[in-house]
């Protein structure tokens, strides 16, 4: 039962704090800022701070309620002890009806109630209590009667600062602990009744200083909620700055797409995955066609749109799952997953046409330019690390500029592994077997 009660009020708990940390409208952040003492800015805001001081605080009133519980059958012996006349009605009183109130309010507790329901349950232990003390020190005599009356003032007075309940009622259940105790007195087995009810005053004074202490407990856990939700918002602002500044450097400024050390890290995880197929992973080395020259003669700022437009040409060609980054300068690598050599090859070749088409628009009555690419494809042989096949494809675009340019050249397989190669595609496509 009482795990039942840690999970659901739990689950209140975290809804409760979800709940405030992103619903601005009902909890502005002007709010947590202000010196307020209650949460009554509107019913939303008292209702969600009920269900969170609910969740956080409703075990205090359960363990006190269990200790009372038990102590109460306690006292059953000591009634007896002190007047064996208490025998039966110590056992209707605290074994009956008192003990079934508070196992009642026990399991009340166990889910989260209406705040009245909640706030009226101290009210009904200061009932319980009083009077169930009450008739047994009338019953027991003189003797009893005050001191069982001053031992369930104070009893109530520990519940005060047990039950997470508002501060009216904490009021109304001391008013009712203070009214039944006065009452009792007036009519109770008093040898100086005026004696007594100056008694009660001085006892009714402390217990109202404990509903003081009270009110700043509760005046304490609300500024306490209030700073838990800014902390809590403060980290969800820190956790989307600083997942905004990783994409942010993850990426190439100029062309948007990745940049070196991302699409690395990338590669470094598929090849600590020990359960992926590298087999089917192919790289791609690209470089722009007389790049230098274009650059020479047009200026770096056309030289900046021809990178950033054969950019998007590449990423527009891919598949989903692919990887394009600018390596460097008018270099880029693509890592091909999920890839056969046929499908490698094709890829390559729809990027060498998409960026074939592209023209580079320049200023004045020059015409627009021709844009090409060459294409180094390697494919992952043998116990290959990420560095030795970037090595191998980007010799073959080498060897693909020094074949004419605007084709793709595959690599040959490392040293000792015979699979084909050469010149896949180019601006007369064919294939070599």
């Amino acid at each position: 039962m009482k795990d039942n009660h840690r999970a659901h009020s739990q689950r209140v708990y975290n809804d409760a704090l979800k709940t405030a940390m992103t619903d601005r409208v009902m909890l502005p952040d002007r709010v947590l800022t202000q010196d307020s003492c209650t949460p009554d800015a509107s019913p939303a805001l008292s209702a969600l701070y009920d269900s969170y001081s609910w969740a956080a605080h409703s075990l205090k009133a359960r363990a006190w309620l269990q200790a009372a519980f038990v102590f109460n059958f306690l006292l059953m012996s000591f009634d007896y002890l002190v007047s064996p006349s208490l025998l039966i009605p110590t056992l209707i009183i605290r074994g009956l009806v008192v003990s079934s109130i508070l196992l009642g309010l026990y399991l009340l507790w166990g889910r989260q109630r209406a705040s009245w329901v909640q706030g009226a349950t101290l009210v009904m232990v200061s009932a319980t209590i009083m009077i169930g003390s009450g008739a047994l020190g009338a019953l027991g005599g003189v003797s009893l009667f005050e001191r069982y009356l001053t031992g369930a003032l104070f009893t109530v007075a520990t519940a005060i600062l047990f039950f997470p309940i508002g501060f009216r009622w904490t009021v109304a259940g001391v008013i009712a602990a203070i009214i039944l105790h006065a009452g009792m007195v007036i009519i109770g087995p008093v040898p100086d009744p005026w004696l007594a009810l100056s008694t009660s005053l001085f006892y009714s004074g402390a217990i109202v200083a404990f509903a003081s202490t009270r009110k700043a407990t509760l005046r304490s856990q609300w500024k306490s909620f209030k700073s838990k939700i800014r902390e809590l918002r403060d980290q969800e602002a820190l956790a989307s700055l600083n997942a905004e500044l990783q994409v942010i450097a993850n990426l190439d400024p100029l062309t948007g797409i990745q940049n070196r050390r991302s699409t690395q890290e990338d590669v470094d995880r598929i090849w600590s995955d020990t359960t992926y197929a590298r087999r089917a992973i192919a790289f791609l080395m690209l470089d722009i066609d007389n790049f230098k020259q274009l650059n020479d003669t047009l200026g770096h700022a056309a030289g900046d749109e021809c990178i950033k437009g054969v950019a998007n040409k590449i990423s527009l060609a891919l598949r989903d799952g692919d990887i394009v980054s600018r390596y460097g300068g008018e270099e880029f690598l693509v890592v091909l997953t999920g890839t056969t050599a046929s499908e490698a090859s094709a890829v390559a070749e729809r990027i060498r046409k998409s960026v074939e088409s592209f023209r580079l628009n320049t200023s004045g009555d020059t015409p627009a330019s021709q844009v090409t690419i060459s294409i180094g494809l390697a494919l992952w042989e043998g116990d290959e690390t990420p560095e030795m096949l970037i090595k191998r494809a980007d010799e073959a675009m080498y060897d693909a500029k020094r074949s004419g340019k605007n084709q793709t050249m595959v690599a040959p397989p490392p040293q000792g592994i015979d699979t084909p190669s050469g010149q896949i595609h180019g601006p007369t496509a064919r294939d070599v077997a």
